[in-house]
């Protein structure tokens, strides 16, 4: 076991629940929670911050070896991104040309590289779940517990549906739905580190689950390692 505890990597489909189980999963345990894809929209932001170009991979790669991450656990478990010890926050990182950005650069796989060792550095020390697309199978391929999260598409398209009523928004189902397909295509079929399921890990079809279904599920895994 690492100095710290566990290495627990959480990879899935979008809409899947991987935050909230794993956040809620880390505060039980007294870990730290990272959602690596805030890292990779760090990387957006400052790409589009210094007008670099998202389709210049050097240009991409320059800006994701000079970025330096550190983390600050919060309360709730979740590991606060900094960059050059700056906290983005939601304002920056999840704006729409941020979004757009980022999936664009995800795709860089020497800036992937780059991020990877970074996200390595992050968790080598263990007491940590980590959540993405590829933690199991690149960024942590000896992680002590592999988690793999699905659910239908249809399913997921309607959780966001949901969400957005909830919210007060007027969404439209059926571009849900397509948006999920598309990003699922997307991510599954990239050049770089394809979203796809470790071969050691532990799936879990969530359509038919509660959140706190899912995290027993993901515990009893957990402890199962523990002893």
């Amino acid at each position: 076991m690492r100095p710290n505890g566990l290495v627990i990597a959480i990879d899935g489909t979008a809409g899947t629940g991987k935050s909230s189980v794993g956040k809620a999963v880390a505060a039980q345990l007294g870990y730290g929670f990272l959602s690596t894809g805030e890292m990779y929209r760090a990387l957006a932001y400052t790409v589009f911050e210094k007008q670099v170009s998202a389709e210049d991979a050097d240009g991409v790669l320059q800006v994701a070896k000079q970025m330096v991450f550190s983390f600050e656990r919060q309360p709730d478990a979740k590991l606060r991104v900094l960059v050059d010890g700056v906290y983005l926050g939601p304002e920056k990182l999840h704006l729409e040309e941020t979004g757009n950005v980022a999936s664009k650069v995800s795709t860089n796989a020497a800036a992937r590289a780059v991020l990877t060792a970074k996200m390595r550095e992050a968790g080598e020390k263990g007491g940590i779940i980590m959540e993405g697309r590829d933690i199991g199978t690149v960024v942590f391929p000896d992680a002590d517990v592999k988690i793999y999260l699905d659910a239908s598409a249809k399913e997921r398209a309607n959780r966001r549906f949901k969400q957005l009523q909830e919210a007060g928004q007027t969404p439209d189902y059926d571009k849900i739905l397509a948006s999920i397909q598309e990003r699922d295509y997307r991510d599954s079929h990239r050049a770089a580190s394809p979203l796809k399921a470790a071969a050691d890990a532990v799936r879990i079809d969530t359509s038919d689950l509660t959140l706190e279904e899912v995290i027993t599920r993901v515990r009893k895994e957990i402890d199962c390692k523990i002893g």
